[in-house]
């Protein structure tokens, strides 16, 4: 199976000033970079704003019921995780469809298994939740 593909012409993408923008990385560094990556996965990634509330409702959760630290620590660790590995997904995906627009069957793949691996950070974070509210409430 001949995999060479013909190179379709790359679009410009005019970059970014940095020096123009509402969060300057000259003053806060590598943490400007940082919020400009969180403000873009809000505005641009209905899946991240999805994890952002699901996170707030867990730590809504958490205020209500006042369950034991390792309650709190297990829910904002694993909810950090999930929002990382989301923005890691949405990374995968806008540099996998930057290079090449067409969906190669292992290309497809990487996209597949990027995705599952959020689904199943998410479903691991649903059942810690449902435990610590049972055991919280027992």
């Amino acid at each position: 199976m001949d995999l060479k593909r013909e190179q379709k012409p790359q679009e410009r993408v005019e970059a970014i000033d940095l020096a123009e923008t509402t969060i300057p990385p000259v003053k806060l560094g590598r943490i400007g970079y940082a919020l400009h990556g969180f403000r873009a996965a809000w505005r641009e990634e209905p899946g991240f704003r999805n994890h952002v509330i699901g996170a707030a409702a867990m730590l809504a959760t958490l205020i209500l019921l006042k369950p034991a630290a390792i309650w709190w620590a297990l829910a904002l660790l694993c909810s950090a995780l999930l929002l990382a590995l989301e923005l890691v997904n949405s990374a995968i995906e806008r540099v996998i469809d930057h290079v090449d627009g067409r969906l190669h069957p292992r290309i497809k793949a990487i996209k597949d298994m990027s995705a599952a691996a959020v689904i199943a950070a998410s479903i691991g974070v649903f059942l810690l939740g449902i435990i610590m509210i049972a055991d919280t409430l027992a």
